[in-house]
């Protein structure tokens, strides 16, 4: 059983599908829950498609997922430790999200730790429909004209704005369902039928750009502030950026890497490992183990320097890091300035801070 953050695609499916989009990406039922007076996890189980909760599946479900004894939801405080252990696995606003897989179930978990009544929901799908969907979806939602001529595409889960002949203006979101059919809004449609049912009307449609894109056309052009290139292991190079953040139960140092693929931000990795009760300010071991390429891509980018010191922990050894203050706060402001309010460090912000 594998437990990774949701990436930006898989995010749309943690929430109630249509019928639709349940049948296509097989999906079972929600398991909606919360946390009583004795700190348990108690939910209930809604289903969706019947024929397919079979005996391995609720076995599973019940047991590995929220009752046992390595499960992050069995109750409130493993379900906070695990969120605030995690911080790239945050949604906007105080959820976060995270893909529990077993060879035959993956299960999209949404989960506000700031609440306990209700706060917690389980998607689960059978693997292969989800991901099969998914990667279908990746291709886009086709927009065309009677004549099938293609006149544009939006990503799924973007939306149209249409113009009627009275001037009235509308946004409404668009689903995949599969390369000729689509929802736009609560509707159904063949994009045939739906481009002449608008040609018939009289009516205009067309894309709206997501803010993310149109902040690129306003000066970033198509790279965010503070974007570095991490040349991975296996010869390609991957855009990244900074997340700064504290560990909840140490106050040490948090780094993890946010990849920017299409200018939007998806969860790529933890850079730091959280090993002992305190490490020095600024320092913090480094999870070569998974990402060997780390220690490269520090120095060449004059973030952090090696301390000489390592921490062994199972069968790896981890290196201790010291980061550059400076250079952190340029890359993110934002999480070196909570990172040092929680460590009292604000007035120690000299040219290049160096404690060991």
């Amino acid at each position: 059983m594998e437990i990774r953050p949701l990436t930006k695609a898989e995010q749309k499916y943690a929430y109630r599908q249509s019928m639709q989009i349940s049948g296509q990406t097989g999906s079972i039922g929600i398991l909606q829950g919360g946390y009583g007076a004795d700190n348990r996890f108690h939910s209930d189980f809604h289903e969706i498609n019947n024929h397919l909760k079979t005996e391995e599946f609720e076995a599973e479900l019940q047991e590995a997922l929220c009752f046992g004894e390595n499960s992050v939801l069995k109750n409130l405080d493993a379900m906070r430790e695990f969120t605030l252990r995690h911080p790239q696995n945050g949604f906007p606003g105080a959820e976060y999200g995270f893909r529990v897989e077993t060879e035959k179930f993956a299960y999209l978990v949404r989960c506000n730790p700031k609440k306990e009544s209700g706060s917690v929901e389980i998607h689960c799908y059978v693997k292969e429909w989800l991901d099969h969907h998914i990667s279908k979806a990746e291709k886009g939602i086709r927009f065309i004209n009677s004549r099938y001529d293609e006149l544009f595409r939006i990503e799924d889960g973007e939306k149209i704005k249409i113009r009627y002949p009275d001037g009235e203006e509308q946004e409404r979101v668009c689903r995949f369902i599969d390369e000729y059919h689509m929802e736009v809004g609560n509707n159904l449609y063949h994009i045939c039928q739906f481009a002449e049912i608008m040609e018939r009307n009289g009516s205009e449609y067309t894309p709206v750009k997501p803010e993310t894109v149109q902040a690129e056309e306003k000066g970033q052009e198509g790279k965010v502030e503070g974007t570095l290139e991490l040349k991975t292991r296996f010869g390609t190079t991957q855009n990244v950026t900074l997340e700064v953040n504290a560990y909840v139960d140490t106050n040490s140092l948090y780094v993890g890497l946010t990849a920017m693929p299409y200018g939007v931000p998806e969860y790529y990795g933890d850079m730091t490992v959280n090993l002992l009760e305190s490490v020095p300010p600024y320092c913090a071991f480094v999870d070569t183990n998974n990402m060997p390429e780390l220690e490269k891509f520090l120095v060449e980018n004059k973030i952090a320097e090696f301390t000489g010191l390592e921490q062994r922990s199972g069968h790896y050894s981890y290196p201790l890091y010291l980061f550059d203050a400076e250079r952190m706060r340029s890359l993110c402001p934002d999480g070196m300035a909570e990172y040092e309010r929680a460590n009292g460090l604000e007035k120690k912000q000299g040219k290049k801070e160096k404690s060991r």
